[in-house]
């Protein structure tokens, strides 16, 4: 397996190589024969996910020799991926795998289809804690991180050294920069989107905390504190909300100093700038350590459904993706943090953190993170109460108080069954 990774590094994971067959194409022969399949269905679309889920894939299969096989099936957006297993359940025909957030194992645990990792007799040891603890439910541990992110600070290099200023380390430093940035350039520098994402960094690094004596709340002071000063950002002038598509497609509408961004989009950023992208660790609360970034993305469960046969396959590929080497490929690959602490001392990753030193300042920032609650009416919660309470506030049309009110009288309407 060793010399079989040693050949796909060389033959280049980042993009598979020129004249190789397709990946999925050799899934399909390889699955063709088998004995077992068992399905993964998943929510990437495209691009260098999708590319080195397929390869994690085909390296995986091709160590069974023919006998058994993992068959991705791509279910579009990761929320498209969340409505096709609902009906799935529905149908009784679940997938062995899927790609789910903590809010949807919570979920897909109303209807005790999610097996505990336990029970699988799958070794942990060694994964990032904060990353397996947010799959902990009464207990249990129901999913295996994967495929995960974190926020980091983007910046533009060219505008710090043309006013001389250095990289903030602290929330008052950000803004002291921010702002004699602005000042100078007669135009807002912090480019962010008004979303629960770049919300809860802001939050999360105040001290916030979502749920209180077992409830959950959304209007609490230091709530309505962080989005006062998004708020008070946007007025003062330094601050600049990004309504309409993402902030790296907005380079061309200002002049972009900062942004507080997933680590997945760095690929986005650093074919649109045109300007010497930096990246570093989030504004702490001082400047001792990090500010808190939001984890995003998704883990791996298994399905209560899957027979015995295709449970011990999952079992191992589980094993085999979750890995200090599978990680540290997929992390390259892809950008996203691996998720094994045992990654960032392999020697793809330490080679390609020396010629790109924004994937060392992801490994950094994993060490401070934070996750949102993880029950089931979260995503429905995320979207269209508290994001659109946040982008109300921003752009105006309330204010900030009102605004998270509004948001935790349906969410305690929502939670208490009385709308849907």
């Amino acid at each position: 397996m060793k010399r079989s990774f040693a050949l796909w590094l060389s033959l280049g994971i980042v993009g598979l190589a020129v004249a190789q067959p397709k990946a999925e194409d050799v899934i399909k022969e390889q699955c063709a024969k088998a004995e077992v399949v068992a399905e993964l269905w998943h929510g990437f679309t495209g691009g260098a996910p999708k590319a080195a889920l397929e390869n994690l894939i085909v390296e995986f299969n091709r160590g069974k020799g023919g006998s058994a096989c993992v068959r991705p099936v791509p279910q579009g957006s990761y929320r498209d991926l969340s409505t096709k297993l609902k009906a799935a359940f529905a149908a009784n025909k679940v997938p062995a795998m899927a790609q789910a957030f903590e809010n949807n194992i919570a979920l897909y645990l109303e209807g005790d289809a999610v097996l505990p990792i336990s029970s699988l007799g799958l070794d942990l040891k060694g994964l990032n804690p904060l990353f397996v603890n947010a799959t902990k439910i009464k207990g249990q541990v129901y999913g295996v991180p994967f495929n995960k992110s974190v926020q980091i600070m983007y910046y533009n290099n060219d505008l710090l050294k043309k006013y001389g200023a250095k990289v903030p380390t602290s929330i008052d430093e950000f803004v002291a920069t921010a702002k004699r940035l602005s000042e100078g350039e007669k135009t807002p520098v912090y480019f962010f989107v008004p979303d629960a994402s770049t919300y809860a960094y802001w939050f999360f690094t105040r001290g916030g905390n979502y749920l209180q004596n077992g409830k959950l709340v959304l209007n609490s002071k230091v709530g309505v504190e962080t989005l006062e000063f998004l708020v008070k950002g946007v007025k003062d002038g330094w601050a600049k909300p990004i309504t309409q598509g993402f902030i790296n497609a907005n380079f061309g509408s200002g002049t972009f100093g900062f942004s507080t961004d997933t680590s997945a989009g760095y690929s986005f950023y650093k074919s649109a700038a045109k300007f010497d992208l930096g990246t570093a660790p989030l504004p702490g609360k001082t400047g001792k350590q990090p500010g808190y970034a939001l984890v995003q993305g998704t883990n791996l469960i298994v399905f209560k459904q899957a027979d015995a046969k295709e449970r011990a396959l999952a079992t191992e590929f589980l094993k085999f993706v979750i890995s200090p080497k599978a990680q540290a490929v997929f992390g390259v690959a892809t950008g996203y943090v691996p998720v094994h602490l045992g990654s960032g001392a392999d020697a793809t990753v330490t080679r390609y953190v020396k010629e790109n030193p924004w994937f060392g300042t992801i490994l950094t920032q994993s060490r401070y993170a934070r996750f949102e609650p993880a029950i089931a009416e979260w995503e429905q919660i995320r979207f269209d109460i508290l994001g659109q309470a946040i982008k109300e506030a921003v752009l105006g049309q309330a204010t900030p108080k009102a605004a998270l009110d509004k948001a935790q009288k349906q969410v305690d309407d929502l939670l208490a069954g009385r709308t849907r």
